[in-house]
C-alpha cells in the first residue's frame, strides 16, 4: 500500500513538474513574441494544448494566411485586435497563467481538421480541464467561443479581453491602443507642425501663384466632378473602380440595375461637367466672339451637345433605376 502511494506521488509530482517545464517554455516564448501571441505547429498544439495536467488557459486564434485579403473577413485587421488584446492581458496580473496562441492553416492542417472549423474567423478558450483525445475530432464549447456575441466587426481588443477573462476567471489589464499623442516627441512635432506651416501659409498668401484666378477655377471644378461622380461613396464603401468577369476580361459598366462600379459614378460625373461646361460656355464664352456668324455656329453646336449629354444622362438613369422620366426629351426614349 505504502509503495502504491509512493508511486502515486512521484506521477503526480511528474505531471506537475512537466506542467510547470511547459509553463515555463510557453513565458519564454511569449516573451520573444513582438506582440504577445505564440504561434502554434502542429507538434506544438499537441505539446502545450493536448497534454494532460495543464495549469495554464490558451486562447486560441485561428488564422489562414491566403484568405488575408478578403476584405469581408479582414484578418490581418483582427489579428491586430488580438495582439492588443494578448499585449493588455499580460500587463495584467497574471501574465502568467494564460497565453494568446495563433493557429494558421498553412501549418497546422491536421488541427483545423480536428477542430470542425467551417469558417474564420474562429477564437475561443481552452481551458486546463479540456482534453483532446488522439486521433479524433476536438470539441470546442459554444460558451468557450469568442465572435458570435460581439456586434462590432473587426472584433475590438477590448471585447476579446473580456471574452479571455471571463472565461479563465483572470483578470487583465488595460488596452493600450498605439497612438500618435502618445509619444513623448508629439508635443515636439506638433509645435514645429504649427511654426512650420504657418509660415508656409504666410509665404502662399503673399505669394503671387495663388492669385491666379483660373487655378481657383479648376480647383472648382475638381471638387464638383469628384462630388458628383461619387468619389467619397467610392471611399466610404469601398467600392471597386472595376472587376474581373467570369471569361477574365476587365468590367467597368454592370447593365441594368444588377449594380454599380466606381468607374460609372466617374463617367456619370464627367458627364454632369461636361454638361455644365457647355451651358457656362454658352453664357461666358459665347458672347465673347466678335464674329456673329462663328457666335451663332457656336451657340448652335453647344446647344446640340448640351442636349446629347442630358439625354445620354436621362437615358443612363432610366436604365439603372427602372423609372422612365417624362422630359422635353422623352422623344429620345
Amino acid at each position: 500500500m505504502r509503495v502504491l502511494s509512493l508511486l502515486s506521488l512521484l506521477v503526480l509530482l511528474g505531471s506537475c513538474a512537466a506542467a510547470s517545464e511547459r509553463a515555463t517554455k510557453l513565458v519564454a516564448r511569449q516573451a520573444a513574441s513582438k506582440d504577445g501571441i505564440i504561434v502554434f505547429s502542429i507538434n506544438d498544439f499537441e505539446e502545450f494544448a493536448a497534454a494532460k495536467g495543464r495549469d495554464y488557459h490558451l486562447m486560441f486564434f485561428l488564422n489562414a494566411h491566403y484568405m488575408a485579403k478578403n476584405a469581408d473577413m479582414n484578418l490581418p485587421k483582427l489579428r491586430q485586435e488580438y495582439a492588443l488584446a494578448a499585449q493588455a492581458f499580460k500587463r495584467g496580473p497574471h501574465p502568467n497563467e494564460a497565453f494568446f496562441i495563433e493557429l494558421v492553416y498553412e501549418r497546422s492542417k491536421d488541427v483545423f481538421q480536428r477542430l470542425g472549423v467551417q469558417q474564420l474567423p474562429f477564437v475561443f478558450h481552452w481551458g486546463p480541464d479540456a482534453v483532446v483525445r488522439e486521433g479524433r475530432s476536438i470539441k470546442v464549447a459554444k460558451s468557450s467561443e469568442c465572435g458570435p456575441s460581439i456586434k462590432a466587426y473587426p472584433w475590438p481588443a477590448e471585447e476579446l479581453l473580456r471574452c479571455a477573462t471571463g472565461n479563465t476567471g483572470l483578470a487583465g489589464g488595460e488596452v493600450d491602443r498605439p497612438s500618435a499623442l502618445k509619444h513623448p516627441l508629439f508635443p515636439v512635432a506638433l509645435l514645429a507642425f504649427i511654426v512650420v506651416g504657418g509660415y508656409a501659409g504666410w509665404l502662399a498668401y503673399n505669394s503671387p501663384f495663388v492669385k491666379i484666378t483660373p487655378l481657383w477655377a479648376l480647383g472648382a471644378l475638381a471638387v464638383y466632378w469628384f462630388a458628383t461622380s461619387g468619389g467619397m461613396y467610392n471611399i466610404i464603401r469601398g467600392m471597386p473602380i472595376y472587376y474581373r468577369g467570369q471569361n477574365g476580361k476587365l468590367v467597368w459598366w454592370m447593365e441594368g440595375r444588377s449594380g454599380q462600379l466606381g468607374a460609372e459614378g466617374f463617367v456619370m460625373g464627367s458627364s454632369y461637367l461636361f454638361f455644365s461646361s457647355t451651358l457656362a460656355s454658352l453664357t461666358y464664352v459665347v458672347p465673347r466672339i466678335r464674329s456673329s456668324a462663328a457666335r451663332g455656329i457656336a451657340s448652335l453646336v453647344l446647344v446640340l451637345l448640351a442636349a446629347f449629354t442630358a439625354m445620354r444622362i436621362l437615358s443612363t438613369y432610366s436604365n439603372k433605376s427602372g423609372i422612365n422620366m417624362r422630359t422635353f426629351f422623352s422623344f429620345y426614349h
